[in-house]
């Protein structure tokens, strides 16, 4: 099952070393973080429906709010197992794609209005974190420390709060409900000011439970959260990728060779 992004690289179309975790609750009377993640993979449809998938195609609208009318604009999202991922957006107007990618060894993007990019460092850790296709299963390895912080409602829902610093240093958490099992969404620090990233409507797509729905909310400086960017997955469909379509643009090779020489 391809992993869920957490980072916020869509607003711009507007304008691994293993560590051991510590899974544990810091109140004796709440679960684990390690069972709350268990409970998870299980509501998801259980560690065999996950892994009977090896690629995904997603596809949908990216809806931004953008005054009186929002903006909309086609994505496609493919991935493939264990560890590639291309995220394709189209401009208005056909001004072109722009893509973010982990090859399965580089991570990169592209815009036709700037042109390509590679990154490297805690960036391409990220991304090739976003590109675990079986991130579910995975999630624990890519934490230093994880652990349950206490029982709260997240965006109007009861969940578990987990709180995570990851491989590379960064804090994020999680909030699974306590009632579904399922992840309702993760906080944490962008460039924008606090973030909530919020997974909804769930749907179960070839033995899979796939949120089809995922908002993004920033904290402004009154405090109230607005809205900056809303998914809409339409389509979900399983192990219909061919790895080719991973394979980096010339414009990308050309920048890749040139940082190796």
């Amino acid at each position: 099952m391809a992993t869920l992004h957490r980072n916020i690289r869509w607003i711009a179309i507007a304008a691994l070393t293993f560590s051991p975790v510590l899974a544990m609750a810091s109140d004796p009377a709440l679960p684990t973080a390690r069972q709350v993640v268990e409970r998870y993979d299980q509501a998801l449809g259980g560690r065999d429906a996950i892994m009977r998938h090896t690629s995904s195609t997603m596809k949908g609208m990216l809806e931004i709010p953008q005054g009186p009318q929002p903006q909309h604009l086609p994505f496609v999202f493919l991935a493939h197992a264990p560890f590639q991922r291309v995220e394709k957006t189209s401009l208005p107007n056909g001004a072109g794609d722009v893509l973010n990618a982990f090859d399965g060894e580089n991570a990169w993007s592209f815009d036709p209005r700037s042109g390509a990019q590679v990154y490297d460092g805690d960036e391409k850790q990220s991304m090739k974190r976003d590109a675990d296709f079986y991130y579910a299963i995975n999630e624990l390895s890519w934490f230093k420390s994880m652990e349950t912080v206490g029982a709260v409602d997240f965006e109007g829902k009861p969940c578990f709060h987990l709180h995570g610093v990851n491989n590379w240093g960064k804090s994020n958490d999680h909030f699974y409900d306590r009632e579904t099992g399922l992840l309702d969404g993760y906080e944490f620090a962008s460039e924008l000011g606090l973030t909530h990233e919020i997974f909804s409507d769930y749907k179960k797509i070839d033995g899979v439970m796939v949120p089809t729905r995922q908002t993004v909310k920033v904290q402004i400086k009154t405090g109230e959260w607005v809205v900056a960017e809303t998914l809409i997955f339409e389509s979900v469909t399983f192990n219909d990728v061919d790895p080719a379509v991973f394979i980096p643009l010339d414009a990308v090779k050309a920048l890749l060779k040139k940082q190796a020489q």
